[in-house]
């Protein structure tokens, strides 16, 4: 029996101002069981000179959450990726439980980065996206340039989430059929109707949407939990070596991930040791990126 699905092509055809070519890799899931399915990247000016921005979503967006940040990055002369995690956007839908562990996403990543052979890394990450993001550059320190968290956590041993944060897992946990395009615009109501629609556009039925209830489980709460041992290691690492260059930024009007969250994300990951705010966010501040995005790739340089 056959362990995923791909979403229409079709489905696609209505979403605007995201002209980027996908690209699609197959073999990134460990599992043998997953060995045709695959993953979709987007992946602009490959010939960049300043590095490669790496851009890794949370839940329950996908690599369309990144446009404003694209043109800012070829600007600047980077090549950018942008990948769809597994059971998002264009990569193809997990329709078993059995796959979904913070280990299976994480390998995934690890898999990614190694088989496109990434290297000089400027991690750009939100959300679920950071949780497991910020656990890679401790096992290849030298691929790893910067990086910039977006309202996020490491885990739940130093900055434990927020009683917010805990409602909004246990509600997927319990949704099977997650309206994306109504969450989007109640979130962010800097969206129009048609970007609603391209978050909305990777599940046309509830038959795709296992990631959207699933993922929100594989975050490690407790000893017990898969991969808390990989974010209390990460966690250790930041406190102990870090990076050169890291920003932290958050929402001010973040109701999931509050900036007091972020000020002790920050003393553990910030190469300054500040959260970044920019007010008039919320939770999905890619979103703001046209605002804030100059000024952000000018401290990447400095």
């Amino acid at each position: 029996m056959k362990l995923f699905k791909t979403t229409p092509e079709n489905c696609f055809e209505d979403i605007i101002n995201y002209d980027y070519k996908t690209h699609y890799i197959t073999g990134v899931l460990s599992d043998t069981n997953y060995k045709d399915f695959k993953i979709a990247y987007i992946d602009e000016n490959k010939d960049g000179k300043k590095g490669t921005i790496l851009c890794i979503h949370g839940h329950p967006t996908w690599s369309y959450m990144w446009r404003h940040i694209i043109p800012l990055a070829i600007q600047e002369d980077y090549r950018i990726i942008a990948l769809d995690l597994p059971g998002f956007g264009k990569s193809d839908k997990l329709i078993e439980e059995s796959f979904f562990s913070f280990y299976s996403y994480r390998n995934t990543i690890v898999n990614f980065v190694k088989k496109l052979n990434l290297k000089d890394i400027t991690l750009f990450l939100h959300e679920w996206g950071g949780t497991l993001g910020l656990t890679l550059p401790m096992d290849n320190e030298k691929n790893y340039k910067g990086l910039v968290c977006f309202s996020s956590y490491i885990g739940n041993n130093l900055v434990k989430v927020s009683e917010s944060y805990l409602n909004w897992i246990n509600s997927n946990k319990e949704n099977d059929d997650l309206n994306v395009r109504a969450l989007m615009a109640r979130t962010n109501r800097i969206l129009n109707l048609a970007e609603c629609n391209a978050y909305d556009a990777p599940f046309p039925d509830n038959s795709y949407k296992l990631a959207l209830k699933m993922l929100p489980s594989i975050y490690p709460l407790n000893q017990e939990d898969k991969g808390f041992d990989i974010c209390v290691k990460a966690e250790n690492w930041w406190n102990e070596t870090g990076l050169e260059n890291s920003i932290v930024i958050g929402g001010g009007k973040d109701p999931i991930i509050p900036i007091d969250k972020m000020k002790l994300l920050s003393k553990i990951i910030a190469s300054d040791g500040v959260t970044h705010v920019i007010n008039n966010a919320g939770h999905f501040i890619p979103e703001w990126a046209m605002e804030f995005g100059p000024e952000l790739f000018n401290q990447l340089q400095e």
